[in-house]
């Protein structure tokens, strides 16, 4: 049987992979090798690549203490990132290691994870140069639709920046999403084939989801007043994630009457608003083994999302955890989103729609939640379509 040969290449840039991408380096089976090229986290397989991006000539910069200035060239120098570094030296290395796969026979897939977006440059270069590589673009968060993306570009480049998507969008074998609303995005607004689209949502690892629900107490707090919530993630990104317009729904609610309190694991800025009023508190961060343990210990799983076009194709990459965790999610989140659709669907949790008040919205929820009316039936059927068992069956078969 031929060889396949799967290159997983994800940003050297993060400090760790998320749960997709690790679980894509646990898809292989006898046939079959994966490498990932990452910065030094060879947990996952054992061909593994630390590649270090070109130098950049703009580091004297940096030794002259002009790091301000280094910033503004870099942005105005290099498109679309600095990330083109590291996207050429990963390039190098591929390409020579590509031929001689080719040349003993060897079936060869690419996956490219975005973001970083600039990686997708690797995926047109090795394409145009090796055409019988099958090359998938997993778009775990769109480009231009993202706001969050697009307003790093500067004004300049952005057209640019449209057309070179285009040429990834047309250029692949197949464009991956997080879910079906993304997957229709690309078909109806972008243009791409349907046969090269596919929604595979974020997986959660059954293992960690292996202590059953049904055994959780109804809620954490003893005491029917206090409402003790947990925030994983970052919470200021703007525009997608307004922490702010959440700090002042909690500090609104807290005035009303209701004791709600909330931790945060993640990163935060707590300049931005006095925390302690807000109620608020910042815990650090956590290991990915201690997520769902931890999640279990609050009475809601807060998520948030604006009310922006992007936020209602994305699926928020926490949301697995959160199924698992068997705690009902508060989420603020579009109402016609890809999140609400899923939190609907899976009896979940309260969806309070982005688009209203945030304030009147968690505290009507809260009083929903604390009176006991109405609340969200489980359903493990449809939980299960999140679960690594069966999205592994959708990726091999595009591999």
């Amino acid at each position: 049987m031929t060889a396949k040969i799967v290159y997983v290449v994800v940003s050297r840039l993060r400090s760790r992979i998320n749960e997709r991408e690790q679980k894509l380096l646990q898809l292989g089976d006898d046939s079959r090798r994966v490498v990932l090229i990452c910065r030094g986290d060879n947990r996952f397989a054992e061909d593994v690549w630390e590649i270090a991006p070109r130098p950049n000539p703009t580091g004297i910069l940096r030794k002259l203490r002009a790091s301000s200035l280094k910033r503004v060239v870099d942005r105005w120098l290099f498109f679309p990132s600095t990330h083109l570094l590291y996207v050429d030296a990963v390039y190098r290395r591929l390409r020579r290691r590509i031929r001689q796969d080719l040349e003993r026979g060897e079936a060869v897939s690419l996956i490219t994870c975005l973001p970083a977006h600039d990686l997708s440059l690797l995926g047109l270069r090795l394409k145009s140069e090796f055409p019988q590589v099958r090359w998938i673009c997993d778009w775990q968060d769109l480009w231009s639709y993202d706001e969050y993306y697009l307003e790093r570009v500067p004004a300049l480049y952005r057209n640019r920046l449209r057309r070179l998507e285009r040429l990834v969008l047309d250029g692949c074998d197949m464009n991956v999403t997080t879910n079906s609303h993304a997957e229709r995005l690309l078909v109806e607004e972008f243009g791409v084939p349907p046969e090269r689209c596919r929604g595979i949502c974020h997986p959660f690892d059954e293992e960690l989801a292996a202590e059953t629900v049904s055994g959780l107490p109804e809620r954490v707090t003893e005491s029917k007043g206090v409402v003790r919530m947990v925030f994983l993630g970052t919470l200021f990104k703007p525009p997608k994630m307004p922490g702010d317009r959440l700090l002042r729904a909690m500090k609104y609610v807290r005035e009303k009457g209701i004791d709600v309190r909330m931790d945060v694991y993640g990163s935060l800025f707590p300049d931005r608003l006095p925390l302690e009023e807000c109620g608020v508190t910042h815990r650090g961060h956590l290991s990915r083994g201690d997520i769902v343990g931890r999640l279990r210990e609050y009475d809601l799983l807060v998520l948030i999302m604006a009310d922006l076009p992007n936020c209602k194709v994305v699926m928020n990459i926490k949301l697995p955890s959160y199924f698992v965790a068997g705690r009902p999610i508060c989420a603020i989140v579009p109402e016609d989103s890809a999140v609400a659709e899923m939190v609907n669907r899976t009896g979940t949790g309260y969806v309070v729609p982005a688009a209203g008040d945030w304030n009147e919205g968690l505290y009507r929820m809260l009083c929903n939640y604390l009176s006991g009316s109405s609340p969200p039936v489980r359903n493990e059927k449809e939980i299960a379509r999140f679960g690594w068992r069966h999205l592994s069956r959708e990726w091999r078969e595009i591999l």
